[in-house]
């Protein structure tokens, strides 16, 4: 093997809001997490937070986070993943609010087609040849919430961890 292969875990955090009829929306906000490993490379991640959400409307809620990766040095072979959360399946991930869950899913591309994993299970992952540049790069996360469900209002969420390789 001609380098070690490194793993940067960062925490995706995805939130939703459930809000039914006219209950008062809160803000929901989470700081950027990075990881910096040997100095090669730094992972950011900023949340998919899907905001309010009515269920009465019964469709699908979208909406899109960002992974932010800058790498100097040699170029290198990245593959982003990302873990399960909470759900342990990729089939849907679940948000959580105490025992209530709400379906959700994150993707490689809007239209949610390729379900974005760790390439188990028929996931997808991204997989890029860094710049050595130092330049920051970013890749959207896009978030479908299933919709069509009758959640009572609060705060949902789930912890997914971003792992990359190279």
């Amino acid at each position: 093997m001609q380098g070690a292969v490194r793993h940067l875990r960062v925490r995706l955090a995805t939130y939703a809001m459930t809000i039914i009829l006219m209950l008062p929306a809160r803000s929901v906000t989470h700081a950027a997490e990075s990881i910096t490993a040997s100095g090669l490379c730094t992972v950011a991640a900023t949340p998919v937070a899907f905001g309010m959400y009515d269920p009465l409307l019964h469709r699908d809620a979208v909406t899109v986070g960002m992974l932010h990766y800058r790498c100097s040095g040699t170029p290198k072979r990245l593959t982003i993943g990302l873990t399960t959360g909470q759900s342990g399946s990729f089939r849907a991930r679940k948000m959580r609010r105490g025992s209530a869950t709400i379906l959700y899913n994150l993707y490689l591309d809007a239209a949610g087609t390729q379900v974005w994993g760790d390439g188990t299970r028929g996931s997808q992952t991204y997989v890029v040849n860094s710049s050595a540049s130092g330049s920051e790069v970013s890749i959207p996360v896009y978030g479908r919430l299933f919709g069509d469900r009758n959640n009572a209002a609060g705060n949902y969420q789930d912890d997914v961890s971003v792992i990359v390789t190279y």
